[in-house]
């Protein structure tokens, strides 16, 4: 027993005179530090991908780019659920708008979002504000009909519609 005490003791004492007098001491600032600057920066990041959807405050594109997180939740969206969104964009915009940019704005706000839960929340807030309850349940009927193409909706895309419908009859 007495062996075990002194090896520790000696461990000890080690470690007390290279954290007093060694690099120790700079080298646990540094990991700190390190990390601290990993959680800026990851605080930072997520800040940055959500600045296109903080952006938006049109509930056309909110409502679009709510359309594109849909047909995310399945993987890369196809053209048949790219042509569904823009078929629906179509039919609430004026007719001399110009419909590619939009899209790409869409696109861009919904793969830059860093989840499609944050992203609802982010734009639900909008669409309960500009939009009257026949607006939003036709919303909610666009939305179902992106999830619907590919043999209907898988479970994350359900997921997605439950979480936007719960969200969107909230009030704050």
């Amino acid at each position: 027993m007495p062996i075990i005490a002194a090896v520790v003791g000696a461990v000890m004492t080690g470690l007390l005179y290279y954290f007093i007098y060694g690099a120790g001491m700079e080298q646990l600032d540094r990991y700190l530090g390190n990390r601290r600057s990993a959680k800026l920066r990851a605080r930072s990041e997520a800040a940055s991908r959500a600045a296109p959807v903080h952006a938006i405050r049109d509930p056309t594109d909110a409502a679009g780019v709510l359309m594109m997180l849909v047909a995310l939740a399945r993987g890369t969206p196809t053209p048949a659920q790219e042509a569904a969104i823009a078929a629906a964009m179509r039919k609430v915009t004026s007719p001399g708008e110009d419909h590619g940019a939009r899209m790409a704005y869409i696109r861009h706000a919904a793969t830059q979002a860093s989840d499609a839960a944050t992203a609802v929340d982010l734009l639900a807030p909008l669409l309960r504000e500009k939009l009257d309850a026949a607006e939003r349940d036709d919303l909610m009927r666009m939305i179902e009909a992106v999830a619907v193409i590919h043999g209907g909706p898988i479970d994350a895309q359900d997921k997605l519609i439950a979480r936007t419908v719960r969200v969107m009859g909230e009030r704050n």
